[in-house]
C-alpha cells in the first residue's frame, strides 16, 4: 500500500513539473522570445507571426431522386497555389517558389486552358506575397490536370489545396431547371444558384469550421503557439420525388416531339394525382449545369413562361356546368357560328359585336353538348358560358382552380400569367377556351388533379424530404397538401368519364394519344401566340393534358410544344402515348400482358432478389427464371456488390449489375442501354467512362469483350430513340382541332 502511494505521489508530481514546464515555455516565448527545448532565440521568427485562420467548408450535401439515384454531389478537386517567396523553405537543394514565371506560364496555359501572357502577369505582379492563386481557372481543377502539372519537369512553387466542385451525373437529363446548380464563389464556397441549391442553400450548405493558429513567416508552428480547431458540420441531403426512369422517357419524348414537329420548343411534366408528387418535369431547350455558358436557357418554361393554353380550359367550364347541375350532356346545342351582343348573349339577328368560330369554321349542326368537347368546339363553351353557367358563376369557379395565380411550392420561380376575364363579353367568351389569358403548366396541372382526382385540387410538390446525414434525422417531410375543393367528387367522376371519351371516340380530337397498356382520359389545346399586338401567324403552341388509367386515375401528363402551324397537330404524336406506356410499366400499371409484347416476349414484374456472397454461379442459377440482363463485373469468384438492391422491383428486359472481387473488367456492349445504366455501371466498375449525349447508348470507343483496367478513358455515345409514324397524307376536315380562331 505504501509502495502504490508513493507511485502515485511520483506520478503527481511528474504531471505538476510537465505543466510548469509548458506554462514557462509558452512564457519565455511569448515575452522573452527563447524557446527553452533548443534555446534557440525566436526573436527573428516572433517579429514575422501571423494569426492565421483557415475556412474548413462543410461537405454540401447530396441531392437524390425518389430512388436513391444521385442527382448532385460534390466531387474532389484542387485548387492551384503558386508560392513566390523566395525564402520559402524546401527539403534539401529543392526550389520551393515559382523561380522563372515566363516558363511557369508557358506551361501551365495550355492545362488551364488560360492565355500565357494572363499567367504571367498574375505572377510578376504581385511580388512582396508569399503565395497567390490563379482565379476561377486554377480552381477545381481535375485530378488529370493535377496529375499533368506535377508531371512537368523543372516547374517549380506550384502547390494544390483539396477543394470541390458540384458535379451532376445526369446532366441536363434530370431538370435542371429545378434541380438548379451551385458554383464556387470567389472563397472557393459552393453557392446554389438556380432551383433547389439556391432554395436550400443554407440547408445543403451545412456550417462550415475553422483551423485558427499561429505560424511563422516560412509556415511553421512552434510548440506553444495559438492553435484551434472547430470541425465542420457537414449540409442536409435533399430527397426529391422526381424519377430518373420517368425523366429519361419524358426527355426523349420531348426532344423526339422537337424533331419531328420541327419544334421550336417543348415542355412537360408528369405528376401524381392523388398526391401531387411532380415525378418529372422538362424541357427542352435546357442546359448541361456540368458545362455552363452563356447561351444557357435557364428559364423554367413550367412555371415561368405564361402562355394561352387553348382547348385544355375547356375542362373548367364543362366541370363548372356540371357542378352546378344544369349540365346535361345529351342536350343539344347549335354548333355554327357564335355571334354575341354587347352582354354576351347569343344573336342571330346581325347586331352582334363579333362571332365565336369553331376550327376551319366546321359546322357540325345541332349536336349535344358532350359531343361539344369531344370535337373541341369553341361554340359549346361559349354557349354553356352564356346559357348554363353565367359570367359571374364562371369567375367564381377560375377562382376556386386558383388560375392565373402563382402555386407557390416548393421554392419554384414562377410568373402568375394574366386575365382579361370581365373586360368584355370576347374577353370573357375567349377565356372559356383558354384565349385571351395566360396560364403556366404548373397552374393546370394544380387544377387538373381535382378534375383527375376527386374533386380536391392538390399542390404539386417535388421536395419529398430533407435529411441530416449525420444522425439519419428526418429534418422535413414534403406530405400531400389540398388547396381547395373546386368541385365535387361526382363532378371529376362525370368529367372523367367524358374525357375518356374524347380518347375513346372514333372522332375524338384526343384519339391518337391512346396508350395500349391503360385506358387514357385526355383533352387538347391549340393556343395562338401574342405577336405585335395581334398572334403569330407562324407558329401556335399545341398541348395535351393526359390522366390514366381511366377508373382510377394515378398519374397525369402535360406536354406542350411550339411548333409551325399545321392541320396534323394531334396525328404523329406517338413519343406521348409511347411516354405513357412507359410509365404504365414502371409504376406497374400494365392491365392487358398481351398489349406490351415484345416479340415473343411479355413485360413481368419481380423483386430483386440478396445475391450479395454468392458465387457468381449461384448468382446466375438464382437468376435463372428471370429474364433479365445480368452484366458481370469483374472476374472474381464472388459477388460483393449489386445493383438493383434486395427487393427493388425489376422488370423484364432490365440490366442487373454484379460486381465480383476480381479487376479484370470485361466490357460489356453498351448499345441500348441508358443513361441512368451506363452511371451505375460507372459507379460499380469504377472506369473511366465517359457519356457523349442522352438517350440510349448506340456506340462505345472501347470495343465490347474487350479486357480494361481503367487507364484508358472509355467514351460511350448516346442518341434519342427515333420514331418512324407516317404523317397522314390527308387528315379529315371533321377531325382536325386549332382552338386559335379570332373571334371577331
Amino acid at each position: 500500500m505504501k509502495r502504490s502511494n508513493r507511485q502515485l505521489r511520483f506520478l503527481y508530481v511528474l504531471m505538476l513539473a510537465v505543466t510548469l514546464l509548458v506554462i514557462v515555455n509558452v512564457f519565455l516565448v511569448t515575452v522573452f522570445k527563447v524557446h527553452i527545448r533548443s534555446n534557440t532565440s525566436l526573436e527573428g521568427y516572433i517579429s514575422s507571426v501571423s494569426n492565421v485562420e483557415e475556412r474548413i467548408f462543410a461537405s454540401r450535401g447530396n441531392i437524390y431522386d425518389a430512388e436513391g439515384e444521385i442527382l448532385a454531389q460534390d466531387v474532389k478537386t484542387y485548387d492551384i497555389i503558386c508560392y513566390l517567396d523566395p525564402d520559402r523553405l524546401a527539403s534539401g537543394n529543392e526550389v520551393a517558389y515559382v523561380d522563372n514565371p515566363a516558363f511557369t506560364a508557358r506551361a501551365l496555359a495550355p492545362i488551364l486552358e488560360m492565355e500565357e501572357a494572363d499567367i504571367y502577369d498574375i505572377l510578376t505582379s504581385n511580388t512582396g506575397l508569399y503565395q497567390i492563386e490563379l482565379g476561377a481557372a486554377g480552381r477545381n481543377i481535375s485530378e488529370e490536370q493535377k496529375n499533368a502539372i506535377e508531371a512537368i519537369e523543372g516547374l517549380h512553387g506550384i502547390g494544390f489545396r483539396n477543394s470541390y466542385k458540384r458535379y451532376y451525373p445526369y446532366g441536363e437529363t434530370v431538370c435542371p431547371q429545378l434541380v438548379g446548380f451551385a458554383q464556387s464563389d470567389n472563397t472557393g464556397k459552393l453557392i446554389g444558384k438556380l432551383g433547389i441549391e439556391s432554395y436550400l442553400n443554407d440547408e445543403l450548405s451545412g456550417t462550415d469550421g475553422y483551423h485558427s493558429y499561429q505560424r511563422d513567416k516560412y509556415g511553421y508552428i512552434l510548440p506553444g503557439m495559438y492553435d484551434e480547431t472547430k470541425d465542420a458540420i457537414n449540409g442536409y441531403d435533399v430527397y426529391l420525388t422526381l424519377d430518373v426512369s420517368i425523366q429519361e422517357a419524358l426527355n426523349t419524348a420531348l426532344n423526339t416531339t422537337m424533331e419531328y414537329k420541327a419544334a421550336s420548343r417543348a415542355w412537360g411534366a408528369v405528376v401524381e394525382v392523388k398526391t401531387g408528387r411532380i415525378l418529372a418535369w422538362g424541357q427542352t431547350p435546357s442546359f448541361n449545369p456540368n458545362q455552363l455558358t452563356s447561351d444557357d436557357v435557364q428559364v423554367n418554361f413550367g412555371s415561368q413562361l405564361a402562355y394561352e393554353p387553348g382547348s385544355v380550359m375547356k375542362s373548367v367550364i364543362y366541370s363548372a356546368a356540371m357542378d352546378l347541375g344544369v349540365y346535361d350532356g345529351d342536350a343539344t346545342f347549335d354548333s355554327s357560328p357564335f355571334c354575341y351582343t354587347g352582354t354576351g348573349d347569343r344573336t342571330y339577328a346581325g347586331d352582334g359585336f363579333g362571332c365565336i368560330h369553331n376550327v376551319s369554321d366546321l359546322d357540325w349542326g345541332n349536336i349535344p353538348l358532350d359531343y361539344g368537347l369531344i370535337y373541341s368546339s369553341n361554340v359549346a363553351t361559349a354557349t354553356l358560358l352564356s346559357q348554363y353557367v353565367g359570367v359571374s358563376r364562371f369567375e367564381d369557379y377560375i377562382h376556386r382552380y386558383h388560375l392565373y395565380e402563382n402555386v407557390n411550392t416548393d421554392g419554384i420561380d414562377e410568373i402568375p400569367g394574366y386575365t382579361n376575364y370581365g373586360l368584355s363579353p370576347v374577353d370573357n367568351i375567349t377565356a372559356s377556351y383558354g384565349q385571351g389569358s395566360s396560364t403556366t403548366m404548373l397552374q393546370l396541372l394544380q387544377a387538373y388533379t381535382a378534375i383527375f382526382g376527386n374533386g380536391e385540387m392538390i399542390k404539386p410538390y417535388f421536395i419529398d424530404r430533407i435529411v441530416d446525414p449525420n444522425t439519419n434525422t428526418v429534418v422535413y417531410q414534403g406530405n400531400r397538401k389540398v388547396v381547395s375543393t373546386p368541385i365535387s367528387k361526382s363532378t371529376a367522376s362525370e368529367m372523367q368519364d367524358l374525357l375518356r371519351r374524347v380518347v375513346a371516340d372514333p372522332e375524338g380530337t384526343c384519339r391518337h394519344y391512346a396508350a395500349k397498356t391503360v385506358e387514357v382520359m385526355g383533352k387538347t389545346g391549340t393556343g395562338e401566340i401574342p405577336l405585335d399586338g395581334g398572334y403569330s401567324e407562324n407558329e401556335n403552341i399545341i398541348s395535351c393534358m393526359l390522366g390514366f388509367p381511366y377508373g382510377d386515375p394515378e398519374y397525369m401528363v402535360y406536354f406542350a410544344y411550339v411548333s409551325p402551324m399545321t392541320l396534323y397537330y394531334n396525328y404523329d404524336i406517338k413519343p406521348i402515348p409511347d411516354l405513357i406506356d412507359r410509365i404504365a410499366l414502371l409504376e406497374n400499371l400494365v392491365i392487358n400482358e398481351e398489349d406490351m409484347e415484345k416479340g415473343e416476349q411479355y413485360i413481368h414484374h419481380y423483386d430483386m432478389p440478396n445475391l450479395r456472397s454468392l458465387s457468381v454461379s449461384d448468382a446466375k442459377e438464382t437468376l435463372e427464371d428471370i429474364d433479365m440482363n445480368v452484366v458481370i463485373i469483374g472476374d472474381g469468384n464472388e459477388i460483393v456488390d449489386q445493383y438493383p438492391e434486395e427487393n427493388d422491383d425489376i422488370y423484364t428486359g432490365e440490366n442487373i449489375f454484379l460486381l465480383t472481387e476480381g479487376r479484370n473488367i470485361t466490357l460489356p456492349d453498351f448499345t441500348g442501354w441508358t443513361r441512368k445504366d451506363i452511371i451505375h455501371y460507372w459507379n460499380m466498375s469504377k472506369l473511366p467512362i465517359t457519356m457523349d449525349g442522352y438517350g440510349v447508348a448506340y456506340e462505345q470507343s472501347i470495343s465490347p469483350n474487350s479486357i480494361v483496367d481503367g487507364s484508358e478513358e472509355i467514351i460511350v455515345r448516346l442518341r434519342e430513340i427515333n420514331y418512324t409514324e407516317p404523317v397522314p397524307e390527308e387528315v379529315p376536315e371533321e377531325t382536325s382541332e386549332t382552338d386559335a380562331e379570332d373571334p371577331e
